[in-house]
């Protein structure tokens, strides 16, 4: 879609270049969401292709994605054979749109637009991932995943600041991962997203949870949880109120399927183990 209102576009080669941010700005990435609707309040576009921020690297912490890779990239990377978490992000691509999004979409620009729907969210929140984000005066700063969005379409980013980089810790790469997602029609918005990471040798378990609830929310156990455990803690942790209900779901039904598909996802892990 043509944003006709824009009146001036901006490629920098570093941050430094951008000397200023006003309200009617925003960042570029790939662009799949932004060109797909009206954005008349905007008048200037930031283009961080420039800064070449798309890496994606093996590094002695971790797993680095840099904000601007693009989404296919997390399919063909070579990664160590003992990081299988790494499935999550792949199975995050693969529900997320046809090849033609997934080879312009960012990465980052799925995370900064802060869906509800996100299926890149409730990943990240169940890896313990961390998030570096750059502000205006070209300050970095290291916050948690889970810290990051707030609501529908709201994150912690102040005017003008930009995420940089998603950091996965070395150890968190090699849990086991599960990536459940549950839609009323075949391609429509998920009602409910659950990414499950268990860790076999300490029987740790980390429920990531996505489209039940306006932001990314995080149920960990120290140890395998039964039925009536994973049920309580769902209940206890995340009221009624909170789920979303909307002309799609109830709350009441995304609260139970998200209950369904959390129990679902941890038997389909420990049978791995088997």
């Amino acid at each position: 879609m043509d944003l006709p209102n824009i009146e001036t576009y901006l490629r920098p080669t570093n941050l430094q270049a951008v000397k200023t941010w006003s309200p009617g700005w925003s960042w570029l990435a790939g662009g799949t969401w932004l060109f797909s609707e009206p954005q008349p309040h905007l008048k200037v576009l930031v283009d961080l292709e420039k800064l070449n921020w798309s890496e994606i690297e093996v590094t002695p912490e971790g797993l680095a994605i840099g904000a601007t890779c693009k989404m296919e990239k997390l399919l063909n990377f070579s990664y160590p054979e003992s990081w299988t978490s790494v499935k999550a992000l792949q199975s995050a691509v693969h529900h997320l749109a046809s090849f033609k999004v997934t080879n312009m979409a960012t990465v980052g620009g799925n995370i900064c637009l802060a869906l509800p729907v996100s299926n890149f969210a409730p990943v990240m929140v169940a890896l313990e991932a961390i998030y570096e984000i750059i502000n205006p005066t070209s300050q970095s700063y290291r916050v948690d995943a889970i810290e990051f969005q707030t609501g529908a379409q709201q994150t912690i980013l102040q005017p003008g600041e930009v995420l940089r980089k998603i950091s996965i810790p070395l150890p968190n790469l090699e849990w086991l991962v599960n990536f459940k997602r549950i839609a009323i029609t075949t391609a429509g918005y998920a009602a409910s997203i659950v990414v499950t990471a268990y860790h076999p040798q300490s029987s740790q378990v980390r429920f990531g949870l996505g489209a039940c609830v306006p932001a990314p929310r995080l149920i960990k156990f120290s140890s395998i949880p039964t039925s009536a455990e994973l049920s309580e803690a769902l209940l206890s942790e995340i009221s009624l109120s909170e789920f979303i209900e909307d002309d799609k779901a109830s709350a009441s039904y995304r609260r139970q399927v998200t209950q369904i598909l959390m129990q679902r996802s941890l038997e389909e892990i420990l049978c791995q183990t088997l």
